[in-house]
């Protein structure tokens, strides 16, 4: 289980979980994230996702940057969310 807050456990999927959620869909689907605005907030943003990947931790033995054991998927604002000065 994933914990993300003490306060809040939330179980966090596996890479096996998503694999069969996205099974059958076309390889050429958009794919969004969404998640709250603020912790405890009712309102969602939506995001992209911009980058997939192992990510990496100085684990302070002298060995320096280690890949973690956790595969990340990173997320930014779509275009569309910011304002634009020239409309």
């Amino acid at each position: 289980m994933t914990t993300f807050n003490k306060d809040n456990p939330v179980r966090g999927w596996t890479v096996g979980e998503l694999r069969q959620a996205l099974e059958n869909l076309p390889a050429d689907t958009p794919l969004l994230a969404y998640g709250p605005t603020a912790p405890g907030s009712d309102a969602v943003q939506d995001y992209i996702i911009v980058t997939a990947g192992f990510g990496s931790q100085d684990t302070g033995d002298g060995r320096g940057q280690q890949p973690t054991r956790e595969f990340q998927i990173g997320v930014a604002y779509p275009a569309s969310a910011f304002y634009h000065s020239n409309r």
